[in-house]
């Protein structure tokens, strides 16, 4: 118990060292497995509202532009049945896309893992990652997206709102390096491998990278090492890698 106890403070203490740092790195979802990579790799410098949630770019620019005005707004929220059978709540202020999401995303803003509709602890919890958000400036911002696979994304779409997220952070004097990863299921292992490209170029610095991940396996199911692509670990690290050569 007490080991446990020790391993949370230190867990917590090294959290709140990397949000003083220079360099802070966060997940933007879709899911929660970005939070887990980074987590897991030792990037992660802290929780943002997207970390233990279910999300796309179009709500995260919706809420972002309005600085999270209505994200825990009680007239928005709603109880709902997510595929598992679980009850989670969404925000359903924003539902409509424009651009193709894995169905599992395009629900409203789901708080999977949080009940700010009832359990006062768990929208204090979302506030303060918010503000912890709004108040980023003078950062080297890394940002990790993870697209869920859907064969009919628009990737230009996907990207201009990824660059227009970026806008968001840099208009409060910060350096953003924004990070984007998907897959594409392949049957030969031989073939497994990750493709790099660098999309856009902005004030003569890198500005997005974008990562197509070629697995085996789509990172779903029930299988554990699968769900959170530790069996893809080998080609995570080169992304993680190259984040950390920037930081």
């Amino acid at each position: 118990m007490v080991k446990k106890a020790f391993k949370k403070l230190n867990l917590l203490y090294r959290r709140m060292m990397k949000s003083n740092d220079k360099n802070i790195y966060f997940s933007l979802g879709e899911n929660c497995l970005t939070d887990d990579i980074l987590e897991r790799f030792g990037l992660k410098s802290f929780s943002s509202p997207y970390s233990s949630g279910r999300s796309n770019i179009e709500y995260i620019l919706a809420f972002e532009r309005e600085s999270f005005a209505d994200l825990l707004e009680p007239a928005f929220l709603r109880y709902e049945e997510a595929k598992d059978g679980k009850r989670v709540v969404r925000n359903k202020k924003y539902v409509d896309v424009k651009n193709k999401y894995h169905t599992l995303c395009t629900n409203g803003f789901e708080f999977t893992h949080h009940d700010p509709l009832k359990k006062k602890d768990h929208a204090a919890t979302m506030k303060r990652r918010y503000e912890r958000l709004l108040n980023l400036k003078n950062k080297n911002v890394f940002m990790l997206y993870h697209h869920r696979m859907h064969s009919d994304t628009d990737e230009k779409m996907l990207e201009a709102d990824l660059q227009s997220l970026a806008e968001i952070y840099e208009e409060r004097d910060n350096n953003v390096f924004l990070y984007v990863f998907y897959q594409e299921i392949v049957e030969d292992p031989a073939a497994r491998r990750i493709e790099r490209k660098e999309r856009c170029i902005k004030k003569d610095r890198l500005y997005l990278i974008t990562y197509k991940f070629y697995t085996i396996h789509e990172w779903a199911g029930t299988d554990q090492d699968i769900f959170w692509a530790r069996s893809d670990d080998d080609l995570l690290k080169e992304m993680i890698d190259d984040m950390r050569s920037r930081g």
